[in-house]
């Protein structure tokens, strides 16, 4: 797993944290690694922040948490990716 800041296609922050299987995993099981990441985010989420936790698998080997930012600023990425990081720590 790697946490780190790609951009939406609107060009706003989003950070993110990445997520590899080994070759043969089943994609389910990937995807249930996702769920449990975004579940762990959303209950980490501070009750004043607005953003939404979002998964999305990119192959049956390759996902990704990451949080779509209700303001898009720099301010709440650096916000983001701090929840992102304590969450792998």
């Amino acid at each position: 797993m790697r946490v780190g800041q790609a951009a939406s296609r609107y060009g706003t922050p989003e950070p993110q944290i990445e997520v590899r299987t080994p070759k043969g995993t089943h994609f389910r099981k990937l995807h249930a690694a996702l769920h449990m990441l975004a579940a762990e985010a959303e209950l980490a989420t501070p009750a004043g922040e607005s953003w939404v936790v979002q998964t999305d698998a990119t192959s049956d080997q390759r996902g990704r948490i990451y949080l779509e930012l209700a303001d898009g600023n720099e301010q709440e990425a650096a916000r983001g990716l701090e929840l992102l990081r304590r969450l792998r720590a």
